[in-house]
């Protein structure tokens, strides 16, 4: 096998007429979870997000002012995963915990106890634990998982939005480079606790009568498992997806200096994520954007948009998960991932590749494209499903 052909953006890996990867090994991602205010499984939430459904509810402690004079008041805005299935009171450490371990045991559910199988791991964490070296991760899945990184995400500058897609990258990097077989690339964030509405609301942020362009916090959880792709065919596990190439920059007028911005940094990340592909932008059919109703987010896309794509007969779907979800932070890398893997699996990413784009307020862009694994329709997988199910039985027999 020839060997990877690395580019400014991370390189692209394509396949051969069998299928198999021309310039090197492919990293695939074989697992995946997702837990949201719309489900607590992946499929759910993806099919919400698809349908555009939400479960937007009012917050119960914060009062926005819809009047100058204060004298209007409704409650703010928010998507939350009910009490009733992430636990009544629950913050810090403990929601933290409550919304990621569903998502964690949901990608690795493929995966055996062994320390041969155990991943590399990327935990990021943007609800505050309040306790000193808090993972949220339970115990039992420890044992599943190889050295645990560890990212909490401060509030301060930069809101942490592109961290997943970063890690995403470097998990690829160092698959490629041999440094671990498999890795796993989890984050939760939550938007709804007091104190961050509370500074969203001093900000002009939060959606409200007199500011239709604000936000509507939410939380989540998700996670993607990525390995070799010889090592995923080796244990017969199912590839949703590949990841093709990254890209990132950086915007010299940052959205939290408060001057307008020409979108450079957006730009620079596509650009360098199409590098080496075949026909740069044309092949994408769908795009998964972090937009959630702020007007310099939708300016940017914008202006990217018509440099980066060139004119083409196909339509180009755009997805918004922040519209289902509502504004979740860190998670929401994680969030516009699953979604874009799914959307291969099930036939719904209008052709063999996705891009989606990160970027935070301190000016940070990311970019990253996936391509199609081995589903092509959305009842493969679960003939895939019925045929691991009869292979176990006839072994069990035998």
């Amino acid at each position: 096998m020839a060997p990877s052909r690395e580019s400014a953006s991370g390189g692209e890996l394509r396949r051969g007429a069998a299928g198999k990867s021309t310039t090197g090994e492919r990293v695939a991602v074989t697992g995946f979870g997702l837990v949201t205010p719309m489900g607590l499984t992946s499929w759910r939430s993806v099919s919400a997000v698809i349908r555009n459904r939400n479960r937007f509810a009012w917050h119960e402690s914060v009062l926005v002012a819809d009047a100058p004079d204060g004298t209007d008041l409704r409650g703010a805005t928010v998507s939350r995963v009910l009490d009733s299935e992430a636990g009544y009171g629950l913050s810090g450490s403990e929601r933290s915990m409550a919304l990621l371990a569903p998502a964690l045991r949901e990608a690795t559910a493929g995966l055996s106890p062994s320390t041969s199988h155990a991943p590399l791991a990327w935990i990021i964490n943007g609800i505050p634990a309040g306790e000193v070296g808090a993972i949220p991760c339970p115990e039992d899945m420890l044992s599943l998982l190889s050295p645990v990184e560890y990212l909490p995400v401060g509030r301060e500058g930069a809101s942490g939005r592109c961290i997943f897609l970063d890690r995403v990258a470097e998990a690829v990097k160092a698959i490629r480079e041999g440094r671990c077989e498999r890795a796993l690339v989890a984050a939760v964030d939550s938007r709804c606790f007091l104190p961050v509405l509370e500074g969203l609301l001093a900000a002009g942020r939060l959606l409200s009568g007199p500011n239709p362009e604000g936000i509507i916090p939410g939380e989540a959880a998700g996670a993607v498992l990525l390995e070799r792709e010889d090592a995923a065919r080796k244990r017969g596990a199912p590839v949703y997806a590949f990841i093709s190439s990254w890209g990132r920059g950086v915007d010299p007028s940052p959205r939290a200096g408060g001057r307008p911005s020409q979108a450079r940094g957006l730009t620079a990340a596509f650009y360098k994520a199409f590098e080496g592909l075949p026909a740069p932008g044309g092949e994408i059919g769908l795009v998964v954007a972090d937009l959630n109703g702020e007007r310099q987010r939708a300016l940017e896309w914008a202006l990217t948009e018509g440099r980066v794509f060139g004119p083409s007969d196909r339509e180009r779907q755009l997805w918004l998960p922040a519209f289902a979800v509502g504004e979740c932070g860190a998670a929401l890398g994680a969030v516009q991932t699953v979604v874009a893997v799914a959307a291969l699996a099930k036939n719904r990413a209008h052709g063999e590749r996705v891009a989606l784009f990160s970027s935070d307020d301190g000016g940070e862009t990311r970019v990253l494209c996936l391509d199609r694994g081995d589903f092509t329709e959305r009842h493969a997988l679960n003939r895939w499903r019925r045929e691991q199910r009869g292979n176990t039985n006839d072994r069990g027999r035998t």
